[in-house]
């Protein structure tokens, strides 16, 4: 069967995209880039503005926040990637661009609810946290912690949708029988590697959140900047695992299982192995086991 951009898939991406966007955040992140690859920035973009746009209008301003920041981030990062840019410089700057986009949103859904103080903002969260330990009593969750680590939240939602995204864009396309068009500067996922820089800065944020240096806010900031670094390293650990699988060749069930219980279960586990994998640098060690078994 040919590969062919139709109209009918447009409504089918779109559609899917803005309903998995809705319901889970971030899932709907594969099909946008499909989205964008396949019919362009014009037809990318003018979706995302009628998008947010409606979910604000509807007075769903945490939808419309979530829906514009990840079309945000999504979108810069593939106007960058095909001019050119690394994957790195793009990923901080589409996130940064994302992140700007949220923050703005949120300002602007406060103002409108009639929010204008850290006062009330922190009493907003004392009512989330109040609704979700009515429905799940073993949750316990601190208003001021929440509140404090919202920027760090809103980086790892764009972090992991972009991640998402890249991940899952090829199986979207064989799915839905799209040409797909390869960038030279484009991120090989197996190689992934969080620059070196990364690690002394995780090692001082780690250091400032168990010593008190700066007070309060130094402490805060530290704490935000390990949630990011988690995710970051959680990705590296992906990669290493990936490649671990493909050198036993494991099966569909045994992928399945794994990914159930590390990704699921173990989450932590993998940031931990990312992390070690800048001294270790497990995938090279991986790749030489079969060369030695044939020898």
């Amino acid at each position: 069967m040919k590969k062919t951009a139709t109209a009918q898939k447009f409504i089918t991406i779109s559609s899917l995209s803005i309903l998995l966007s809705m319901l889970t955040v971030v899932l709907g992140a594969p099909l946008l880039r499909v989205l964008r690859k396949t019919y362009g920035p014009r037809a990318f973009w003018i979706l995302g503005l009628l998008a947010t746009g409606a979910a604000w209008l509807l007075n769903a301003q945490p939808l419309a926040l979530f829906l514009g920041s990840i079309w945000m981030t999504l979108g810069a990062y593939m106007e960058m990637e095909q001019r050119g840019f690394g994957w790195w410089i793009s990923g901080l700057l589409s996130v940064a661009l994302g992140s700007l986009a949220a923050g703005l949103g949120l300002f602007g859904a406060f103002r409108k609810n009639g929010i204008n103080t850290y006062a009330e903002v922190q009493r907003l969260a004392e009512q989330f946290s109040q609704r979700v330990q009515d429905m799940n009593p073993v949750v316990k969750l601190d208003p001021a912690i929440l509140v404090q680590q919202i920027p760090s939240a809103i980086v790892i939602v764009l972090v992991l949708a972009l991640g998402l995204g890249l991940i899952f864009e090829r199986r979207v396309f064989s799915w839905l029988n799209l040409p797909r068009e390869k960038i030279a500067s484009q991120l090989k996922l197996l190689e992934y590697r969080v620059p070196d820089y990364v690690i002394w800065v995780a090692m001082i944020a780690f250091l400032l959140t168990m010593v008190s240096f700066g007070g309060k806010a130094i402490a805060i900031l530290a704490v935000n900047i390990v949630n990011v670094v988690i995710v970051l390293y959680f990705f590296q650990g992906l990669a290493v695992l990936e490649v671990f699988l493909n050198s036993i060749r494991a099966g569909a069930f045994m992928r399945v299982l794994t990914y159930i219980i590390l990704v699921g279960q173990l989450l932590l586990l993998l940031s931990i192995v990312g992390l070690i994998d800048y001294w270790v640098d497990f995938r090279g060690r991986i790749r030489k086991i079969p060369t030695t078994e044939s020898n």
